[in-house]
């Protein structure tokens, strides 16, 4: 290893402040991501921290070298906040300032604490501090992000390195004569330290813009009025369902708002969408888990019902009809109901029928039901 302890600090120092303004860019274009704003602090005080340790190297005054350790610690309470803030969780200040002042105790009375056991102490703080942050990025790995996998390893590299130098200070057995041993470990320490700067800042961009497509995505692939699924995503996964020939005993219902021209001429279109949401949601709490609500068109609902038996499909249309037909909508303090009419197709061999089939014959049992009274399923073969 060539380099020395201080070029090694200085890179670290470099790319922390390149990083923090690439944050707080970010944060400038997306200032509801209060997330930003927690990284870019934390990572212009663990370069602060840096540079004072890079004048506590060659200084006689403790000074440097206490503030050094404080603000290394408080870097990272910072970016623990910000791993929280992404995730949608509340970041309690007390865990931030706690550690930090728990170190400052440690440094500020060398009477009480000796060079060895701060040394172990702040390095324990350290390695729980990244072993925690690695987790928060951890307990959400199902979202699908490939980046969290970056930062988990990014931040379990440096807990590793802080927990050996925890060891190594326990295995010094004729103590530490300063805060910061110069040594073939701390070299190692600061090129782990490099890796997991560099990798840290770039996996938290990747994995924002990771999210932020896939949200970009599914906004596609979504109603915005109710917030269900539209015709693009309810025929994507109609064909996967017949595509994969895995699945039998398929449902697919059409509904359809009763008369839902003379809701916005009477109560206006406001009183319109709010029928819709309505008829969303309670589509939404009256099917399984494994199902698929969309709407297809200006009052019209689809439902996909994966693995289910004709009468089971007939049962969860009717409960839905019933439910929409009980429902009492408020708006603007006038009160008023709908009704939904259905057509109902099931099949009981996937593979041999094709999406226009499906929804074609879905479409004529609702065509067949307005035809026959309206608030009412009928069902067609498939």
């Amino acid at each position: 290893m060539d380099a020395d302890p201080f070029t090694l600090f200085g890179a670290n120092a470099v790319i922390l402040i390149v990083t923090a303004f690439a944050f707080l860019a970010a944060w400038e274009s997306h200032p509801q991501e209060v997330y930003w704003s927690s990284w870019s602090s934390a990572n212009m005080t663990l370069a602060l921290a840096v540079i004072l340790f890079m004048i506590a190297l060659g200084g006689q005054s403790l000074l440097p070298m206490i503030l050094a350790n404080c603000l290394l610690v408080l870097g990272y309470g910072l970016r623990w906040q910000a791993a929280r803030q992404f995730s949608g969780r509340p970041s309690p200040l007390a865990v931030i300032i706690v550690p930090t002042v728990l170190t400052l105790g440690l440094f500020a009375l060398p009477a009480i604490f000796a060079y060895r056991t701060a040394y172990i102490a702040v390095n324990i703080i350290l390695a729980i501090q990244t072993i925690v942050i690695a987790y928060e990025f951890w307990r959400d790995r199902r979202d699908g992000l490939p980046s969290r996998y970056g930062l988990m390893l990014a931040y379990g590299l440096i807990a590793v390195s802080f927990s050996a130098r925890v060891g190594q200070g326990i295995l010094t057995s004729n103590g530490l004569t300063s805060y910061l041993p110069q040594d073939a470990w701390l070299q190692i320490h600061l090129f782990v330290a490099l890796f997991h700067t560099t990798a840290s800042g770039a996996f938290a961009l990747s994995i924002a813009y990771e999210r932020s497509t896939r949200e970009l995505r599914d906004a596609a692939l979504r109603d915005p009025l109710t917030g269900i699924h539209n015709r693009r995503a309810f025929e994507a996964r109609l064909q996967e369902h017949l595509d994969s020939g895995a699945s039998t005993n398929l449902a697919v219902i059409f509904f359809d708002i009763d008369y839902f021209k003379r809701i916005n001429d009477q109560y206006g279109h406001a009183a319109g969408d709010a029928a819709l949401r309505t008829c969303a949601e309670i589509c939404t709490k009256n099917l399984r888990p494994t199902d698929f609500v969309a709407r297809i068109g200006g009052e019209e609902f689809a439902v996909i019902l994966p693995d289910i038996s004709p009468r089971a499909a007939l049962e969860a249309t009717e409960r839905i009809r019933r439910a929409v037909e009980k429902t009492v909508i408020t708006h603007d303090a006038r009160l008023f109901k709908v009704t939904m009419s259905a057509g109902l197709v099931h099949s009981s061999t996937v593979s041999c029928v094709d999406i226009d089939k499906l929804m074609k014959q879905a479409d004529t049992g609702l065509y067949r039901a307005k035809n026959n009274g309206r608030n009412r399923t009928e069902s067609v073969a498939a």
